[in-house]
């Protein structure tokens, strides 16, 4: 009865928002807001239905219910919504009479429309057409891996059909038609390099017909391999564990072995690392080192008109500073982040106030989802501070208690 008692106290004595802004709360549970000249920003009656209004673009809506299992947003034009594993977009467009849209449950169906005329459908592994597929213009598939066929865009975009997948494919290039029975014979050609192989891995040559990178290059696995062109020399043995690299605007790259060993050094770069384990680097106006990439990491780079400083122990520790410079060199911090997890949390940035609060359990940094329907749940205290203001909103259990704080210039 007492917990009752504190959780319907937080919506009778909330905390004073920003002037033109209200906002009622029932502990974790519930929680309606509203902005003068906007309306409805926020309702959620938690863990089961969550509802914002973007407070930068109001067009902007997000909406889940009983998250993670869906989500449904609006950004402008484009609709979209995912329930459990069945996804939809949509998007208007006000050149046509018709919304292009998509509707996919992965990876058995898909269906939608690209254009006025350009509808498709798919029903994996059996008949299928999709367009705009990942990185490619075009995907079809008969019967997979009896035939499937893609295309990609560009200037240089081919077209490639495969035959029992990945036995036999033919690429159909600009000049002529390529073929190859993989793992016994195949040629390509992409951006100026001709391939081939024979007997994959065992063999495998280039041909480098690019201007400035003319030659050849080599590889007879797992024994060696060589390169050379008009920019670029060098060779391995057992490759990839040992490689070099010369190039004639001064690159290197050694491994040895790969990936417990790599040096690579240019004009602009020079860097240690092994693999994820450990490594260092300098690139001009950025430099850093890390350990069990990206775990702990320190990262600084600086240029004529703003610093930035990182370092991160993930999940337990990450402080990111910015500041900006003036014309005659007067530095302001832009940006901070410091978090201590599940402790902690600090966010300052110039154009949006100060932000902290305590706990933080999720040990990812502002997920939008988690924030609307779960984060409430551990948030005991919060202080907040809008930009430009000196006034310090705090606030404990969800506003049952509350006060206000003067900073100092």
């Amino acid at each position: 009865m007492a917990l009752a008692c504190c959780l319907l106290g937080a919506s009778a004595f909330g905390a004073p928002d920003a002037p033109g802004t209200f906002r009622l709360r029932v502990g974790p549970f519930f929680e309606w807001g509203s902005r003068e000249g906007v309306g409805l920003t926020r309702f959620a009656i938690r863990p089961f239905y969550a509802w914002e209004r973007s407070a930068r673009n109001p067009g902007d809506e997000d909406m889940e219910v009983v998250w993670p299992l869906t989500h449904f947003s609006w950004r402008g034009e484009a609709r979209q919504w995912r329930v459990i594993w069945t996804f939809w977009w949509e998007r208007d467009r006000t050149s046509r009479r018709s919304r292009d849209y998509s509707f996919s449950i992965p990876p058995l169906w898909v269906n939608g429309r690209a254009g006025e005329e350009d509808g498709y459908w798919g029903l994996f592994p059996v008949w299928g057409r999709m367009p705009k597929f990942f990185l490619l213009e075009e995907f079809r598939w008969r019967l997979f891996p009896l035939w499937l066929s893609y295309r990609t865009g560009g200037t240089q975009g081919v077209r490639r059909d495969y035959w029992l997948w990945p036995f036999f494919s033919l690429k159909y290039d600009a000049d002529r038609t390529r073929w190859a029975l993989w793992p016994l014979y195949g040629t390509k050609r992409e951006r100026g390099v001709d391939s081939r192989f024979v007997l994959w891995p065992l063999w495998n040559d280039r041909t480098f017909t690019a201007p400035n990178h003319s030659g050849t290059g080599w590889m007879l696995w797992p024994l060696a391999e060589r390169v050379r062109t008009d920019s670029e020399w060098g060779g391995g043995v057992l490759p990839p564990l040992f490689q070099w690299r010369h190039t004639r605007d001064g690159a290197f790259l050694l491994r040895c072995p790969w990936p417990l060993f790599e040096r690579y050094r240019d004009a602009r770069e020079s860097t240690w690392k092994s693999w994820r384990l450990w490594g260092m680097t300098d690139r001009n106006t950025r430099s850093g080192w890390w350990l069990l990439h990206p775990l702990v990491v320190g990262e600084r780079q600086a240029t004529e008109n703003k610093f930035t400083r990182r370092s991160r122990f993930w999940p337990f520790y990450v402080s990111e500073e910015t500041y900006a410079f003036d014309a005659r060199g007067r530095g302001r911090l832009q940006s901070s982040h410091f978090r201590v997890w599940p402790f902690y949390a600090s966010a300052f940035h110039e154009d949006e106030g100060l932000r902290r609060r305590s706990l933080i359990l999720f040990p990812i940094r502002d997920v939008p989802a988690v924030e609307r329907n779960w984060a409430p749940f551990w948030t005991f205290y919060t202080a907040e501070r809008g930009a430009g203001e000196r006034e310090t909103r705090h606030e404990l259990f969800w506003g049952l208690f509350w006060w206000t704080t003067e900073d100092e210039e």
